[in-house]
């Protein structure tokens, strides 16, 4: 018995000996895996961490390479520095073109147009372009005429320079009734910190003394009149010579025009009327300026005929005729927060002359300030073949230069008792 139980105690002992030995190594295997496994997970945390913040715990020679990858994403600006000058690179690679790069010198002195035109033309090919004048340059432009109807939609005319007229009495011919026209377009606008400069003064004393003033026939233009003829160019210069044609240029008029914009430009001292629209449809004028001397004749501010949806808005106007001028074919008008004088207000009309049938709707002027103005809002008509429809509302405030018309301050929404509003009694009585 004892010599059986020796045997069985070894043999036990044997086979658990065994059993001990395997679970060892399978302990050492799974631990020996984990730690293969934790390594693994060290190292991808690791890497993070270098490539989120640039820091290099327990990686530094990975941590020190990986600072070095930043600069490549600094040095795609500094490529991309010389590229600018390639905006205007005759338009081929970029909607927007340079008239410099058209051949325009900007010195005042040599004629630029024939560069506008070329520039025009590229860009009228390219929707949602940009003709560039830049600032610093002083380009010395002819009668030019941009036009559709073929052009593109969306075109931007950034003036950023200025732009001045010529004073050669053989450039104008016999007369034209604008000096920069814009045609026949959807979507333009016209915006910049520039200078549309009609250099009128040699305009106004070349006037006939019998000019009648604050004469609005002057500023209608007939209906086949909105083309300028560039078949033969006359060269030019900018030296005063002879004397000007008696029919004076408007500065800047737009024509048959959807969706027109006109916005931080200076238009000054243009020969007669400074910024026009005629049969336009949705017109927007804010933050620009017109100045002309308060005694230059029929220098109206902006002029309106047979156009409707015309917003003009944060303005100011100071010329020798009509702030604002409203003519025959006007509807749904907003003008409000204008600076205006000197001037002779805003007005509406003359309407009716000659017999003529004249229609007007929907105009709103509020909150104009009147300064040293002959009139304040006033209607002009020649007889009765005229109509206005309600609503017609106003409000202005300020001065009048004339001692006789007081400040208009009130708020009517119908049409007038009479003709001009000249005064709160006018205006404001039921």
């Amino acid at each position: 018995m004892s010599s059986f139980s020796l045997k069985s105690f070894a043999f036990i002992l044997l086979i658990a000996f065994l059993v001990w030995s395997s679970t060892f190594e399978l302990c050492i295997a799974r631990r020996g895996k984990h730690w293969r496994k934790s390594k693994t997970v060290s190292d991808s945390l690791s890497k993070k961490k270098v490539k989120s913040h640039g820091s290099n715990h327990h990686q530094n020679n990975r941590g020190n390479s990986n600072p070095k990858s930043p600069p490549p994403s600094y040095t795609g600006p500094k490529k991309k520095n010389p590229t600018p000058p390639a905006k205007g690179d005759n338009g081929r690679n970029s909607a927007i073109f340079n008239v410099l790069k058209f051949g325009a010198k900007g010195d005042g002195n040599v004629d630029d147009t024939k560069a506008f035109e070329t520039a025009w033309a590229a860009a009228c090919k390219v929707k949602a372009s940009a003709v560039l004048v830049p600032s610093d340059y002083v380009f010395l432009v002819g009668p030019v005429s941009f036009s559709g109807p073929y052009c593109q939609p969306d075109i931007v005319f950034q003036l950023d320079g200025t732009i001045i007229a010529p004073t050669d009495f053989k450039v104008w011919g016999s007369g034209l009734f604008q000096w920069l026209l814009f045609t026949k377009l959807i979507g333009i606008t016209v915006q910049g910190r520039g200078t549309i400069d009609g250099r009128g003064t040699i305009w106004w004393k070349d006037s006939p003394l019998d000019d009648p003033i604050d004469d609005e026939t002057k500023m209608l233009v007939p209906i086949t009149n909105t083309t300028i003829d560039d078949s033969s160019h006359t060269p030019m210069n900018s030296k005063l010579s002879g004397k000007m044609p008696s029919m004076k240029p408007t500065a800047l008029r737009f024509y048959g025009s959807f969706n027109v914009t006109v916005t931080g430009i200076k238009i000054i001292n243009s020969p007669q009327c400074h910024l026009k629209f005629d049969n336009c449809i949705g017109v927007d004028v804010f933050d620009m300026s017109v100045s002309s001397p308060g005694d230059s004749l029929n220098t109206d501010g902006i002029h309106l005929q047979n156009s409707r949806d015309v917003v003009i808005r944060g303005t100011n106007i100071a010329c020798g005729d009509d702030c604002v001028s409203i003519q025959t074919g006007c509807s749904n008008v907003y003008i409000h927060n204008v600076n205006c004088g000197p001037g002779h207000g805003i007005s509406i009309g003359g309407l009716g002359k000659d017999n003529t049938k004249a229609c007007v709707s929907n105009i709103t002027v509020r909150d104009i300030l009147m300064h040293n103005t002959m009139n304040g809002v006033r209607i002009k008509t020649w007889q009765e073949k005229y109509h206005l429809y309600d609503p017609f509302c106003w409000k202005t405030f300020g001065e009048l230069r004339t001692p006789t018309v007081p400040p208009i301050d009130c708020l009517k929404v119908e049409k007038p008792a009479k003709n001009q509003i000249q005064s709160d009694r006018d205006s404001c009585l039921a």
